[in-house]
């Protein structure tokens, strides 16, 4: 179930059954400032306040509807606002209901008569300063009940608090007399609360009710405040109703407001039959119960709740939850304009957007102040900046035009674009986004509808251009092919050359040596930055030009000299050049630029090409065995029949590149995310892929990795078809938006706390022999799959289609499989101790032999084809039975 709501409510969901019907608990909580003109507070302060106020073991709902509404209040006693500073009286009153407690400072019983109480300024009212204590067991934290130690002597306390109709007259006054006094929730433990939780919790209610509560329970045990504190005849608190707090603000002796008017709603979307798409839309009908009063903050938490009949008893029929708050004032939404605003956030492209904006589903005054309204209102500089120059320079391009005789006709009809004058707050961000891809689209179709246009005059004006020396559409077509590409034009010492010989042909002294040093370490540094650059990105720009004649031959000859000598090519620049079938074994390839290099058949063993670059590089029957290629770049290359046995490739760049028939036995890639890649008929065996993250489209095809060492691999929207894993170890791998229906194969392989998710769909994957521990595979299709002899330990494989699927002899101890589908399915001879098979499918299922000791099978769904003979189901939990359904 996923819940999709404001920035400013929390909202719990809770399953139960009441009268055998199974019910949707929905709780709708909000913290609200107690002004005036009362605003939502953010979530995380509703639960910063609620964790400081009530402490760890405080719960503030229980998410089940209370039959009664109620109010409680959680706070400090002051004294300040009056003369007395000894006691004081701290009352609340909501509506018609009010209550009264008197506060005293620290008393204590001398020969039966009470102590004068001591001064205080503030008082905390919570269970350890009410009547209680050691061995009381409606309020063990309290004082009074038994005698304590306080400063080396024995003494008993009187309570602090105490109800007036209750007053403490004598020191052995019976405990059933007694109740503590506060304005704070009544704790689960306190045996005044839990008997109402019923006592028939006997064999008709486990073969029946299990796993809810019983016949003879008592629903105001959901109820937390003090029966004072109860509306006894109503289950709500109107919209509006006023309130009235004494004493427990520091600075406001009373507190005075009304509750907000205003009118929850909340939206359950659900399955109706076994799909995984919502196909149902309804409201649940909500009420406020709860008023929790934090007057020393001047916060009141408001809680609503509503219940809804639902099919399952885990709610695995509701796929969506969504709360909302109206102004009562306001005519109630139709159901249709929610259902489209749901539909909205939960689209995947542009759902995010729309997760800050909360006047979609709360009233616009009660919005308070907070990340998503946060709005300087101010124009920045840099945009005030950027009018100013475009004006300056659009008046300067007009006066030149009309210097030069022409109309600026087209300059006054297309102004510039506006820039955008501030940062959009998140509420703004869905219309903002909205706003630039529409100005992006209309920017795009402009430059386009320019470009034919100037080719349409540049065909208009090709005769007479002719005429003069010239063909303007010829000139206009290699606008279009003038690009970048090939590495930058920048040679650092010739700049450095004709800087340092302007001095010398003027006649101007030349720089000191420590300037002409510092001069030199900039430009180099910048040469070097610029080389960073293209080796980073080489691949998106055009294709560098081959090298012909000469200039290849040239290429060549030094390639020849430094194998002769250093073997060092570090770099070199060899873009375009022909090395094919060279013997560069052991080179050194430091930074050497290869980009487009032919290297087909070219030996590379060895070698260490640390940072180079071999973008769309031709590397057809060339052998790289053992080589370094540690952040080089090889993207784009073609690599057909090409050996990287051995190889290193560590943060090395791999975007579309072609790997087909290639050898990476043994090789070790590591820290790679790699993007379009294309892998055909590759071996990597014994190979070690370490953070590989393979991404957008990448394609793996008839692969094969016996023995590998995954670890922390991702397959992210790959496609994936006959892949071996035979002998393989993955560690923490992910499989995420992949079909793995194709010939993929795990036998023998062992998976650690790898997880197969998202769209993926794994059917007739073969998993024979291997061993899983701790893996993730929920909700994924595995029809057909094969377990055989598998080992799963501890695995999640709930809610999988396992229709036909083959486990016999496969040993799966705790693993869970709730709501699996096994029809038709093997499980003969299967270890499955202590595993859950809760309101999973076995129909025509083989359970033949299977070891089903502890095992939970309740709500199974079984038909008259089930085998299960010879079966073990000693203590097997078989309730509760699964409600009246149909094997199809």
């Amino acid at each position: 179930m996923k819940t999709v709501k404001p920035l400013r409510l929390s909202v719990i969901t809770r399953p139960f059954l009441r009268g055998r019907q199974q019910r949707l608990g929905v709780t709708l909580m909000g913290m609200v400032s107690m002004d005036a003109t009362p605003v939502l507070l953010p979530e995380p302060e509703f639960w910063k306040i609620a964790a400081e106020e009530l402490g760890p073991t405080g719960a503030i709902d229980l998410g089940v509807p209370k039959p009664h509404a109620e109010f409680l209040a959680t706070g400090q006693a002051y004294t300040r606002h009056q003369d007395d500073k000894t006691a004081c009286a701290v009352a609340l009153r909501v509506g018609e209901l009010a209550r009264q407690l008197l506060v005293f400072g620290d008393r204590f019983w001398i020969d039966g008569r009470a102590t004068a109480p001591q001064p205080f300024e503030s008082m905390r009212l919570d269970a350890t300063r009410a009547y209680g204590g050691p061995g009381f067991a409606e309020n063990p934290q309290g004082i009074g009940h038994a005698h304590e130690t306080v400063h080396g002597l024995q003494v008993q306390r009187l309570p602090n608090i105490e109800d007036p109709a209750q007053r403490i007259d004598r020191p052995d006054r019976p405990n059933h007399e007694i109740e503590p006094a506060g304005f704070g929730a009544i704790d689960l433990t306190r045996p005044s609360r839990m008997r109402l939780i019923g006592r028939q919790y006997d064999g008709h209610w486990r073969e029946h009710l299990f796993p809810g509560f019983s016949e003879d329970m008592d629903w105001r045990f959901f109820n937390a405040a003090p029966p004072q504190q109860r509306w006894p005849a109503r289950d709500h608190i109107p919209g509006g109703t006023p309130y009235e707090i004494w004493h427990m603000h520091p600075t406001q002796a009373v507190q005075r407001g009304r509750l907000p008017d205003w009118r929850a709603r909340a939206f359950i979307a659900r399955r109706t039959g076994r799909g995984r798409e919502p196909e149902q839309f309804d409201e649940v009908p909500m009420r406020l119960t709860t008023a929790w009063f934090f007057p020393h903050r001047a916060q009141v938490a408001l809680i609503h709740h509503g219940e809804i009949d639902i099919v399952e008893d885990d709610a695995d029929d509701v796929t969506h939850v969504m709360p909302a708050i109206e102004a009562a004032g306001d005519a109630p939404r139709p159901l249709a304009h929610y259902f489209a605003l749901l539909q909205r956030r939960c689209d995947p492209e542009t759902g995010a957007l729309h997760a800050a904006r909360d006047d979609e589903l709360l009233p616009a005054q009660a919005i308070g102040p907070w990340l998503d309204t946060l709005d300087d209102g101010e124009e920045s500089a840099l945009v005030r900046n950027m009018r100013e120059r475009g004006a300056r320079l659009r008046a300067d391009m007009m006066q030149q035009a009309r210097e030069a005789g022409h109309d600026p006709r087209l300059l006054r009809e297309r102004p510039p674009p506006e820039p955008f004058r501030k940062a959009p707050t998140l509420a703004e961000l869905p219309d903002f986004v909205e706003r630039t891809r529409r100005f992006t689209q209309d920017q795009r179709q402009a430059l386009e509808d320019g470009r034919r246009e100037l080719e349409r005059a540049g065909q208009r004006n090709a005769a007479e251009s002719r005429q003069v020396g010239f063909d303007s559409a010829e000139l206009v077509a290699g606008v279009d092919r003038t690009t970048t590409k090939g590495p930058p034009v920048f040679d650092a010492q010739t700049v450095l050359q004709g800087m340092f010989g302007i001095a010398a042909a003027t006649g101007t002294s030349a720089l000191p040596p420590a300037q002409q040093q510092a001069f030199a370490e900039v430009v180099e540094k910048g040469q070097r930055g610029l080389i960073d650059m293209y080796r980073m990105g080489a691949q998106h720009q055009s294709p560098a030009d081959l090298l012909e004649g000469e200039r290849a031959a040239e290429a060549r000859r030094r390639v020849l000299e430094a194998m002769a000598t250093t073997r060092d090519l570090s770099g070199m620049d060899l873009t375009g050049a022909d090395l094919s079938g060279m013997d560069l074994r052991g080179a050194r390839l430091h930074r050497t630029l290869l980009e487009r290099a032919n290297l087909e058949g070219t030996r590379l063993d060895g070698a260490d090409a640390t940072e180079a670059v071999l973008v769309r590089a031709r590397l057809a029957g060339a052998s790289l065995a053992g080589c370094v290629l540690h952040r080089a770049n090889l993207s784009l290359a073609q690599c057909v029949r090409t050996v990287f046995a051995g190889a290193q490739l560590h943060e090395t760049t791999l975007e579309q590149t072609r790997f087909e028939h290639c050898d990476f036995s043994q090789a070790a890639l590591e820290h790679l995310s790699v993007l379009g890649l294309q892998v055909w008929h590759c071996r990597f065996d014994a190979v070690r892929l370490s953070y590989v993250t393979f991404i957008e489209q990448t394609r793996l095809q008839d692969c094969r990795f016996h023995g590998a060492v995954l670890h922390k691999v991702g397959l992210i929207s790959c496609i994936a078809e006959r892949l071996d894993f035979s002998g393989a170890r993955l560690e923490a791998c992910a499989w995420a938006h992949t079909p793995g229906d194709t010939g993929i194969v795990f036998r023998g392989a062992t998976l650690h706390t790898t997880c197969f998710v998202g769209t993926s769909s794994l059917r007739t994957m073969d998993f024979d022999d291997a061993t899983l521990v701790q893996c993730g595979l929920r909700e994924m299709p595995l029809d057909g799959a094969r377990f055989v002899r598998a080992t799963l330990d501890t695995c999640d494989l709930s809610a999988c289609s396992l229709t036909g699927a083959d486990l016999s002899g496969c040993d799966a101890p705790e693993s869970l499989f709730i709501r699996a589908d096994f029809t038709q399915a093997s499980l003969r001879g299967a270890n499955l101790m202590h595993a859950s098979l809760q309101k999973a499918r076995l129909v025509r299922t083989d359970l033949r032999d299977a070891n089903l000791f502890r095992a939970d099978v309740s709500q199974t769904l079984i038909d008259g084809v089930t085998e299960t003979r010879g079966a073990y189901l000693e203590q097997a939990k078989t309730l509760p039975r699964r409600a009246a359904d149909t094997a199809q």
